[in-house]
C-alpha cells in the first residue's frame, strides 16, 4: 500500500521511503552490483536508510538542506553564500 500525500508540498516517496532514502539505498545497491559484493554491501545500504529515516524524524523539516547550504553544496535563492559571515550594506 502506498502512502497518499495530504499536501502538495510533501516529498516524493516510493512505498514507505522518501526519495533521498531511495538514493542512498540505490547507491549501495549499484556499488554492490559493480563489485560483486551485493550480499555484503546491500545490508549496509539498508542500515544507512534506516538511520537516515530516524535522523530525519528527530530533526526539523529541511534540516539536511540547511546542512547542504552551510557546506556550500546547495544554494538558496536570495541568500548570500554560506562562507560570507558579515553582511555589508
Amino acid at each position: 500500500m502506498t502512502k497518499l500525500h495530504r499536501y502538495i508540498d510533501d516529498p516524493m516517496s516510493f512505498f514507505f521511503w522518501d526519495v533521498d532514502e531511495i538514493a542512498v539505498f540505490s547507491c549501495f545497491l549499484v556499488m554492490g552490483l559493480l563489485t560483486n559484493l551485493l550480499t555484503a554491501i546491500m545490508p549496509i545500504g539498508l542500515v544507512l536508510c534506516f538511520v537516515l529515516s530516524k535522523i530525519k524524524q528527530s530533526r526539523a523539516e529541511g534540516f539536511f538542506m540547511h546542512i547542504l547550504y552551510w557546506y556550500g553544496i546547495y544554494w538558496l535563492k536570495g541568500c548570500p553564500p554560506s562562507w560570507v559571515r558579515e553582511l555589508h550594506e
